[in-house]
Order: C-alpha cells, then sequence, then structure tokens
C-alpha cells in the first residue's frame, strides 16, 4: 500500500510537473516562431546575417562556390566552436556558484540581462517599428527602452512585491529575444546550430556531469544560496507534493522501527529513537530536494 501510495504521489507529481512547464515552454515556441516571421524584412536578414557570419563563425560559408559536403563540415565546425563556449560559460558559471562567488556571478548576470533587455531588445524593436511605421520619437523609444530593461532586471533578480507572472514573463522574453537573433544565420548555420543545441542540452541535463545536471544539484543542497534568473520557475498546484527521497524514507521507517522496540524500556532508548525519528522528518521537510512542508508552503518547482 505504501508504495502503491508513493508511486501515485510520484505520477501525479511529475503530471503536474509536466503540465506546468509545457504551458511557459509552448508560449516561448510560438512568439519565437511570430518575432521571426513578422519582426524582420529582407534587407534586415541580409544586413544582420553578414554580420552575425562575422561575429560568430570561424570559417565563411560560400554555398555557391564550395560542395555540399563542403559546406556542411564547415558549418559542423561553426555550431561546435559555438556550443562549446556556451558550454564553457555555463561550466564557468557552475563553479562560481559552488564557490559562492555570488557578487561575480549575480554581476555578470544582471550586466547580460541588462545588455539582452536593453541592447538587443531594442534593436528587435527599432526593426519593428521601422517595418510597421509607428510614430515613436527617439527621447521616447529610449525612455521606453530603459524602462523595459530597468523592470526586466529588477523583476528577474530581485523579485521581492513583484507578481510572479511579471518574472515569467521577463524569462519568457529574454528566450524570445535572443532567439529571433540567432535567426539571421544563414540556413546551414542555423540548422547545424540547433542540433548541436539540442544534442548539448541533453547532455547537459540528463547526463551526470552535465553542467545544468550540476547546476540544479547545487541549488537543491540546504547550504546553497538564492540565485535568482537561473532557472524558470514554474508554479504548481497546491495539491502537487514532492515524493519523499527513497532514502529520506528508508531512514525515516528505520528510526520508526527503533522507536517502536524500545518503548517499553526505562533507559532512555526510546526518546533516542523518537528524536532520531523527527529529526529525520525534519531535515527531510527543510531540504531543497523535496520536503512536504517546504512543497505545500512554496508550491513551485524549478524547470
Amino acid at each position: 500500500g505504501s508504495m502503491e501510495e508513493l508511486s501515485m504521489t510520484e505520477l501525479l507529481y511529475s503530471a503536474a510537473s509536466y503540465h506546468a512547464i509545457v504551458k511557459p515552454v509552448s508560449v516561448t515556441m510560438i512568439l519565437a516562431a511570430l518575432a521571426t516571421v513578422f519582426v524582420n524584412t529582407e534587407q534586415i536578414m541580409e544586413e544582420y546575417g553578414q554580420g552575425m557570419a562575422d561575429a560568430y563563425q570561424v570559417l565563411s560559408l560560400n554555398p555557391e562556390v564550395d560542395s555540399a559536403g563542403a559546406t556542411f563540415g564547415k558549418a559542423v565546425t561553426n555550431a561546435l566552436v559555438m556550443v562549446s563556449v556556451v558550454g564553457a560559460m555555463t561550466f564557468l558559471i557552475v563553479l562560481l556558484y559552488k564557490y559562492k562567488c555570488m557578487k561575480c556571478l549575480i554581476g555578470y548576470m544582471i550586466f547580460s540581462s541588462a545588455a539582452l533587455l536593453g541592447l538587443l531588445g531594442g534593436i528587435m524593436f527599432d526593426v519593428a517599428i521601422n517595418k510597421y511605421r509607428i510614430p515613436v520619437s527617439w527621447p521616447t523609444f529610449v525612455l521606453i527602452l530603459w524602462n523595459f530593461a530597468a523592470v526586466g532586471v529588477v523583476a528577474i533578480f530581485y523579485q521581492k512585491g513583484i507578481p510572479p507572472f511579471v518574472n515569467q514573463s521577463y524569462l519568457v522574453l529574454t528566450s524570445v529575444i535572443l532567439s529571433w537573433q540567432l535567426s539571421h544565420f544563414d540556413e546551414w548555420t542555423a540548422w547545424t546550430l540547433l542540433a548541436m543545441l539540442a544534442l548539448y542540452d541533453l547532455c547537459a541535463v540528463l547526463t551526470p556531469c552535465g553542467p545544468l545536471k550540476l547546476l540544479v544539484n547545487l541549488m537543491q543542497e540546504d547550504d546553497s544560496p538564492d540565485m535568482p534568473g537561473l532557472l524558470y520557475e514554474a508554479e504548481l498546484p497546491a495539491e502537487a507534493r514532492r515524493p519523499r527521497p527513497l532514502a529520506s524514507r528508508s531512514n525515516l521507517g528505520r528510526s520508526r522501527t527503533q522507536s517502536s522496540s524500545g518503548s517499553g524500556t526505562n533507559n532512555g532508548g526510546n526518546g533516542g529513537g523518537g528524536s532520531s525519528g523527527g529529526g529525520s522528518r525534519s531535515r527531510h521537510s527543510s531540504s531543497g530536494s523535496g520536503g512536504a512542508v517546504a512543497g505545500e508552503a512554496q508550491p513551485h518547482d524549478d524547470a
């Protein structure tokens, strides 16, 4: 009965987690596709495509001269270089977080988020304004962009007094802006980079030595410092409760057994057993890896 109840709890929790993360991922994909189609012109694609090639590509692509095999090899090489840089930067973030260099990490994250929202977001908005001929003066444009970036940084990193949907919306917009920027790669680089990033994400999340896996494990430790902005926090229903880890259940069972066996004695064993069991439950409830009390008080999950 206990195992069946546990399996049902795990199933319900997994279903709630999946449902909570499907919505923001779907919204991000739809908005990124719409932005790529409707916030672009042929001239912008050519100009920005050349700029992206000059900035990011190690080997220049010339499909009109090179064969398909040679072009594919150069595109794969360029994608590998870019993904390697992303992986190295992710490992650097993991090391900074592991050794609690929080001032450096938070400073870097704030600067990168402000630059992405203010600079890249400004370029995207400027393209939309010029394409659809929206009458906006430069002072108004700069003021709107400044407020957009400033509120975004505060919503992502400060969070106090800000509704959760504002923070989540800015994280989604960050992904949309970055996707729009990367859409200006040429066709060969775009598809190879997409495939490489998909493989990298699988390795980073699922493998034991993956940087994102390591980062999530570090953030779930009891003494881990708070680091907003690294992960998207999806809200779960109040009735969704994270199942207890197997080790905690085993320790709790042994503590209860010891407490029951010593209940008829007066040598202090009963008090020791009861204290051990209570301590196990207390540590489990306060742990970031899935305490029942913590799950009820804060029904959200890091995704």
